[in-house]
């Protein structure tokens, strides 16, 4: 029966070939096996698809492009993803192939995470901690950047106002030749939020308070060819993020603030071998919050540097065969008021190997992972994946894997409240699909259908124990997910217009496996701010110089904290113009978020604003 539905609803396939069957053809690349590894249904966004849509965050690209469920406390405010069922430490954040992810929290807000900051951003659902470790249980956001050293100059600019006081200006400039690339990327970004909500029926509206939100952004990147086989990255990542914390519908006022202040520096030394390539890459992360409430009087300040080190080697010594070995070692350190006297270390290691196999008929890929922490030996991690094609245009995947994902320093050292004998969460997922791919010169369709079952053991939460006056780190529950995602994505060339339409279903049950007094669960029962049905339709048109997309996205109803979260419907629609010639692009561009002015709330308490707009001018000069 599910074959026979297939036809009808099918889904979204990678690629119309995998890159595994034309495997000896391949420019082989120091990450190749673990930014394409088999098995999944992602979604990858360029620079070019990336400004038609003018999102200006991950979290805004996420919400309008992805099946992932993402929990906003409003207009910039916190953004964090729940994909499949996990919870926010189960997305794993990459940049250029390094995790982002707080050592103190295992987890990181997407709405501070600008995707003017890269030149591509791709999003993969699903478990793959064989090769990318701790967290990698929901999915992965890969955020890269690269050097196109057929440019000698590019200048772009883009300035944007909107509705509530938004303000944007952006500016790229990239100098070089076909040795050596200078990139330099500055942003400022400002609002205030101030819109209008409805509080209940009879009761005049409120205008949100205390929300203004400020950030500024630099970027430097160098690239450089030494020779013909080898070439070297050097990138600074600075962010100052300013933003006060406003007040939830049942209060009357709030004076908390919170200050983001982020330094990461990153390298990347590549070489070519023989039959494949090696690459030593590293970062060193500075990361520092500043929590203020005068209202309360509470001051709360936290720091922490990461340092992460990597090498790694992909060769192809037979025909069909690709292999991957490497080593990750990683060192945080943390400081906070929380943590009294202590500084808490970390101290990781990774060693992973991975093989990958392909034909014209099937493909597979064996990946395993042993990680130490602080010299005591975590869980082994193997995944399998494996691919077989009935015709060229039918796949039939499945994925085997183990799941893990460390405690969070909090989880560990907090006082009060952590618990230094905290289990790791762990555990085992399955992953199935079917992807159909139909083309000719002016039609493609693409489909798959993906089913995936997970259980996660000693899930930690946070709770107050029987005798307690604190909340407390505990591995008290186990949580059982499984789902279906069918994908669908059509599109028509005809004269000079293309015009597409995606859609796509989340069918999602994440199940507490235990009961629960504190915070109150039954055996059985979802958990919270889970949607278990989640609907997304996409229709766009490009015709001669314009674009245009409409999203619309139906959410259904979950449960929160004190209350349920209601179904919602959103709709958002983008305008975008551009003009070329022989030196230059001038386009504009129109967002209307919310078009239909829905009154909703996606975490509760903290209102959504109403309809709103933001439009604007990028201006490009290429040599």
């Amino acid at each position: 029966m599910l074959l026979i539905w297939l036809g009808g609803v099918s889904t979204y396939a990678q690629a119309v070939v995998d890159t595994s069957l034309t495997m000896p053809a391949i420019e082989i690349t120091a990450s190749n096996i673990r930014n394409e590894s088999m098995g999944f249904s992602g979604r990858s966004w360029d620079a070019e698809e990336m400004l038609k849509l003018n999102a200006q965050n991950v979290a805004e690209l996420l919400s309008s492009e992805s099946g992932s469920y993402l929990k906003s406390y409003g207009l910039g405010s916190i953004a964090t993803s729940s994909v499949r069922g996990g919870n926010a430490g189960h997305t794993l954040l990459l940049w250029n192939g390094l995790p982002l992810n707080s050592p103190m929290l295992a987890q990181l807000d997407l709405s501070l995470l600008p995707i003017f900051a890269a030149e591509s951003v791709r999003f993969t659902p699903g478990s793959n901690t064989a090769l990318w470790g701790s967290g990698a249980i929901g999915g992965i956001i890969d955020l890269q950047n690269t050097a196109d050293f057929s440019k000698k100059v590019v200048v772009q600019n883009k300035s944007g106002i909107g509705s509530f006081g938004r303000f944007l200006q952006q500016n790229k400039i990239l100098i070089g030749n076909q040795k050596f690339q200078s990139i330099t990327r500055l942003s400022l970004e400002r609002a205030e939020n101030d819109f209008f909500y409805n509080v209940g029926r009879g009761i005049p509206d409120k205008q949100q308070t205390n929300a203004s939100f400020k950030q500024h952004f630099i970027m430097q990147e160098l690239y450089w060819k030494i020779n013909a086989k080898h070439s070297f990255s050097l990138q600074y990542w600075g962010q100052n993020s300013n933003r006060n914390i406003p007040p939830t519908i049942v209060q009357s006022k709030s004076e908390a603030q919170q200050n983001d202040v982020v330094h990461r520096l990153f390298f990347d030394l590549k070489g070519t071998l023989k039959n494949g390539v090696w690459n030593v890459k590293g970062g060193y992360f500075n990361e520092r919050l500043d929590y203020r409430d005068q209202q309360i009087l509470l001051k709360a300040e936290s720091h922490f540097s990461t340092f992460i080190g990597e090498m790694s080697s992909t060769w192809s010594p037979l025909k069909g065969h690709l292999f991957l070995a490497g080593m990750t070692y990683t060192k945080s350190m943390a400081q906070a008021d929380g943590y009294k006297n202590q500084v808490p270390e970390e101290d990781r290691t990774a060693l992973f190997v991975s093989w990958k196999y392909g034909s014209k008929k099937y493909n597979s890929q064996f990946s395993v992972r042993q990680e130490f922490l602080d010299n005591t030996i975590l869980p082994f991690i193997p995944s399998l994946t494996l691919e077989y094609y009935f015709q060229p245009e039918f796949k039939i995947r499945g994925k085997f894997n183990r799941n893990y994902r460390l405690p969070s320093l909090n989880d560990r050292f907090w006082i009060p409240g952590g618990n230094p004998d905290i289990l790791p969460e762990s555990g085992w997922s399955q992953e199935t699909g079917i992807d159909y791919t139909l083309k000719n010169k002016k039609f493609v369709f693409l489909s798959s259908l993906t089913a995936y079952h997970r259980i996660i053991n000693n899930w930690i939460l946070w709770s107050q124990q029987p005798g307690e006056f604190h909340f407390s780190a505990n591995n008290i529950t186990s949580v059982r997910s499984y789902g279906l995602e069918p994908r669908v994505d059509l599109s028509y060339t005809f004269q000079k217009s293309i015009v597409g339409f995606k859609v796509g279903y989340d069918f999602v049950r994440a199940i507490n496996l235990f009961d629960l007094a504190s915070p109150y669960m039954t055996a059985g029962s979802q958990l919270i701010y889970t949607p278990v049905h989640q609907i997304s339709a996409t229709f766009s048109m490009s015709f001669l110089k314009f674009s245009f997309m409409y999203h619309h996205q139906l959410t259904g109803k979950t449960k929160g904290i004190n209350e349920d979260v209601d179904t919602f419907l959103v709709g958002n629609f983008r305008l975008f113009y551009q003009i070329k010639n022989k030196n230059g692009k001038a386009g504009f561009f129109m967002n209307c978020n919310n078009i239909w002015d829905a009154d909703y709330v996606v975490v509760e308490r903290r209102p959504m604003p109403g309809i709103h707009f933001m439009t604007g001018v990028q201006i490009s000069f290429e040599k």
